[in-house]
């Protein structure tokens, strides 16, 4: 594998058939979200922060995959505010009449917010996420 540290939280990790195989998984498995998929993608995100000296803060978290011209995979995995505000500009093309509009207030919100406030909106967001989904 190698990795390439692109900001102090993001890194991105590049990925033969080889280091699939070692870690168990294949590409497949990560696009289906499999047991096996999730587990290479905890541990390679683990790596880049070893590797790269990077502390994750489990906040804001995005992760971009892109195939590349020689069969090895990129997997850009980034904790910063700007990304996920990216990533939910994205989602905002899937949201309802409902939610589009409380996603747009929170996307002004985090613009408007300096770092460690955007990272609170970030966790209270994602916690209330996840209890609503379970």
């Amino acid at each position: 594998m190698e990795y390439h540290k692109k900001a102090d939280l993001k890194v991105e990790c590049i990925v033969s058939k080889d280091d699939f195989a070692f870690l168990g998984a294949s590409l497949d498995d990560v696009l289906d979200r499999t047991e096996a998929g999730m587990h290479f993608l905890r541990r390679v995100k683990e790596l880049c922060g070893q590797t790269q000296g990077v502390e994750w803060t489990n906040t804001a978290y995005t992760l971009n995959i892109s195939m590349l011209n020689d069969e090895r995979v990129s997997f850009e995995f980034s904790e910063c505010i700007d990304d996920y505000i990216v990533s939910l500009k994205h989602s905002m093309a899937m949201a309802d009449e409902q939610t589009i509009t409380p996603l747009k207030e929170f996307i002004e919100a985090l613009e408007a917010a300096d770092e460690e406030e955007a990272r609170k909106l970030v966790a209270h967001f994602e916690k209330n996420t996840r209890e609503v989904s379970r």
